[in-house]
């Protein structure tokens, strides 16, 4: 890897992180700050294989070989806890191309299928697909508890039409979340997901993973009474919202 790649992505700088990122010709590179040190674990026929991983930069990129795109990552943390993750960065993209042909021409009427946090599963691992639109910014990443919010961690994949994705193996419902937006003229900002369908109460302001059938109604008798409401003659309240803020 170039010295400057890897700055970047260090640095939460980098506007393709899966050019470096995940499995490359035999190479596994891996962003893991919070570790202290990693192994690859690598399906074998005498059970799984366990490669040591090069910490290529103080900061913790680590590098490992294997030929396999079933891996997944052992951690030792700091505090000394042993975890095993799935890397993100193994994952292809999830959006159909055909989803983002209807979103750049602004006929996608069900965009909250495409975009926002959803639970799906991928090549069988289970996990959250987030989409964001901002065509203007240099990355964009995901943050939350699952990251130590920090938006170095899960830089997300630029698509066609300014839309960045991203899947989270292992994440569930119930976990919050925000964007980190680095603008192209430089500074980042943390934002809500236009698209959540959960939040945090005030004054948290974080999305919440929530699944769209995951609500109960409760209004069927109030939705009843508003079929019989002749809206000539009776009052009715108007709501209005200022978009700018």
């Amino acid at each position: 890897m170039q010295a400057a790649a890897v700055e970047s992505i260090v640095a939460g700088r980098h506007g393709d992180a899966f050019a470096v990122l995940g499995p490359h010709e035999g190479t596994v590179s891996a962003w893991l700050p919070q570790a202290e040190a990693a192994w690859l674990i690598v399906p074998s026929s005498n059970g799984s294989l366990v490669i040591e991983m090069t910490r290529a930069h103080e900061s913790g990129l680590y590098t490992g070989t294997t030929a396999r795109l079933d891996y997944r990552i052992r951690v030792r943390l700091y505090s000394g806890e042993i975890l095993e993750l799935d890397d993100p960065y193994r994952f292809p993209p999830l959006l159909t191309p055909f989803e983002l042909h209807l979103h750049g021409e602004g006929t996608n009427y069900e965009s909250y299928r495409t975009m926002g946090a959803h639970t799906v599963q991928c090549d069988g691992v289970n996990g959250v697909r987030f989409a964001v639109w901002a065509p203007n910014a240099a990355v964009v990443s995901v943050l939350g508890d699952f990251n130590g919010w920090d938006r170095t961690r899960h830089p997300m994949r630029l698509r066609d039409g300014g839309i960045w994705e991203f899947f989270m193996p292992g994440l569930e419902s119930g976990a919050t979340y925000k964007y980190s937006v680095l603008s192209k003229l430089g500074g980042a900002q943390d934002k809500s997901d236009p698209y959540g369908f959960y939040a945090e109460l005030s004054p948290k302001t974080a999305s919440v993973v929530w699944p769209l059938n995951g609500h109960h109604w409760r209004d069927d008798a109030w939705m009843e009474q508003r079929a019989k409401k002749n809206w000539v003659h009776q009052p009715m309240s108007i709501y209005e919202v200022h978009l700018g803020s």
